[in-house]
C-alpha cells in the first residue's frame, strides 16, 4: 500500500475530480458536450473507487472503475463481469503503489462480496496487468484492404441498402444481439452502451464524415470515409466502425459493398479479431495487412465459481497447481472437472496424493485461456505451463473452443 493513502468509493460529487485525474494522467481533454452525451450516462460512480493522500491536502491520485457487463462464454450463454476501466495514477504520483492498492482493493471487493467471478479490462499498456494475474484471452487485428479487392468466385452475394444510423439503429441494435448471445467474447449492450459507441459526435470523427450503416437482411456494416486526394486522385480511407453478420452470405455481401466504396484507396478495420474470415474470402489473400495486439485481459476472481460458468470442448478430470499472490484464496491444488455443459472446481488437500498427474501453471496463464483464444500448448511450448504432459493436453482440449473469442468494442 502506498505509504499513509486510504482507498474508499468515490462520492458522487467527487467524479469531476475522477475524470480529471483520468484526463491528466492518459493525456487527452475532455470536451464538455461529448463528456455529458456520451460518456457519463455509461458510469457506475458506485463501483469507483479512489485512493487518496492526506499529505496532499486528501487529493486523490488514483482511480479505477468497474462497468457491469455481460459477456458470451462458450457454450455457457452471457455472464455477468467486471468490466474494469478508468484505471489511473496522477502523473508524479508513480511508482508508490497506487496502482497495486488499486487492484488489490477491487479483486478483493469482488471476492469478498461475492459479484462477478471474472473480471475483464483494456489495457493501455500491454506489459502493465500481468503481474496482478490477468491474461491476455482475447486479441484484435487491424485489418487494412486495398480498395477494389475482389472476393472469391462463387461466394453468394446480394445488394445491400446503405442507410444513416439514425434510420438503421433499432435494426442494428437487434441484429447484434442476436449474433453476440452466441458469439464468444461479445458483451452485452445496454441503451447507454449503444449510445455511446454510434453517438456520433464529433469527437470520434476525428475529420471523418458521419457514421453510415450497410444494412443486409442479416447483418450490418457501419463506417465512416476519410477523405483524401493527391496528384493522382482519391486517397481517402474507409474506416469500419462495425460488422456483424449471422450468415456468411450476410458477410460476404457486406464486404463486398465496403471493398466497392468509390472515392477510396483503401479499407481499414480496427476492430477486427485473428479469424476474421474476410481474410479468406479475398481472391487475393495476401493484400490483406493483418497486425494483431491484445485486447481483454482476463482475470479469474474466484476459481470455484467461474469454472461453472462456460462450456468445454472435451469432458476430463485434471489436477492444476495454481499459483496466485494477488488473490491467495484461489492458490494452490484444484482438481477440475469439466464436459460440455460445465465444471466445477473442487479444492484439493495439499497432503493429497501427489502421484496424480497434475498441470502448474499461474492465475495469469489460465485467464489467457479460459476463454480458449490461447491454447494451453502454446502457453506449455512457451514454458509457461509445465507439467504431466497428457494432463496438459486434456486441458488444452478441454478449454479449446469451436470458435475463438471475439470483442468488438472496448471499454
Amino acid at each position: 500500500m502506498a505509504s499513509g493513502t486510504t482507498v474508499r468509493p468515490l462520492r458522487p460529487e467527487e467524479l469531476d475530480s475522477a475524470l480529471q485525474l483520468d484526463a491528466a494522467a492518459f493525456g487527452w481533454e475532455p470536451e464538455g458536450d461529448w463528456m455529458d452525451a456520451v460518456v457519463r450516462p455509461t458510469l457506475e460512480v458506485e463501483r469507483f473507487t479512489g485512493v487518496f493522500d492526506p499529505a496532499l491536502d486528501d487529493e486523490m491520485v488514483g482511480v479505477a472503475g468497474i462497468f457491469s457487463k455481460e459477456m458470451t462464454f462458450p457454450g455457457g450463454g452471457r455472464t455477468p463481469v467486471a468490466g474494469v476501466t478508468w484505471v489511473s495514477v496522477r502523473p508524479g504520483q508513480q511508482g508508490r503503489g497506487i496502482l497495486r492498492q488499486l487492484m488489490q482493493d477491487q479483486l478483493t471487493g469482488l471476492h469478498e462480496r461475492g459479484q462477478e467471478p471474472v473480471a475483464v479490462l483494456t489495457a493501455s499498456e500491454s506489459g502493465i496487468y500481468g503481474r496482478f494475474g490477468y491474461g491476455s484471452a482475447i486479441r484484435r487485428a487491424r485489418l487494412e484492404i486495398p480498395q477494389g479487392t475482389a472476393l472469391r468466385a462463387g461466394l453468394e452475394t446480394d445488394r445491400v441498402r446503405v442507410v444513416p444510423r439514425e434510420r438503421a439503429f433499432d435494426t442494428v441494435t437487434a441484429l447484434y444481439d442476436q449474433v453476440a448471445a452466441a458469439a464468444p467474447g461479445h458483451l452485452r449492450r445496454t441503451p447507454e452502451v449503444w449510445q455511446s459507441l454510434y453517438s456520433d459526435h464529433s469527437v470520434d470523427r476525428d475529420g471523418a464524415t458521419r457514421l453510415v450503416v450497410a444494412l443486409h437482411p442479416d447483418g450490418y456494416a457501419s463506417y465512416r470515409v476519410k477523405a483524401d486526394w493527391n496528384d493522382r486522385g482519391p486517397a481517402g480511407t474507409l474506416l469500419v466502425h462495425e460488422v456483424c453478420a449471422r450468415t456468411p452470405r450476410a458477410r460476404a455481401s457486406l464486404w463486398q459493398h465496403l471493398l466497392g466504396v468509390a472515392l477510396v484507396r483503401e479499407v481499414q478495420h480496427r476492430r477486427s479479431w485473428p479469424d476474421d474470415p474476410v481474410v479468406d474470402m479475398v481472391a487475393a489473400p495476401r493484400l490483406v495487412r493483418l497486425a494483431v495486439a491484445d485486447h481483454i485481459w482476463l482475470r479469474i476472481v474466484d476459481l470455484d465459481r467461474a469454472v461453472p460458468l462456460r462450456g468445454y470442448g472435451a469432458e476430463v478430470r485434471v489436477r492444476v497447481d495454481l499459483t496466485d499472490t494477488v488473490c491467495p484464496w484461489n492458490h494452490g491444488r484444484w482438481d477440475l472437472e469439466l464436459a460440455a455443459d460445465g465444471g466445477r472446481a473442487v479444492r484439493v488437500d495439499p497432503r493429497a496424493d501427489d502421484a496424480v498427474p497434475t498441470v502448474r501453471l499461474a492465475a495469469a496463464d489460465l485467464g489467457a485461456a479460459f476463454l480458449g483464444g490461447t491454447p494451453v500448448r502454446r502457453l506449455a511450448d512457451a514454458g509457461l505451463v509445465s507439467g504431466d504432459p497428457e494432463a496438459v493436453d486434456a486441458l488444452h482440449d478441454a478449454l479449446s473452443w469451436r470458435r475463438s473469442p471475439h470483442c468488438p468494442e472496448g471499454f
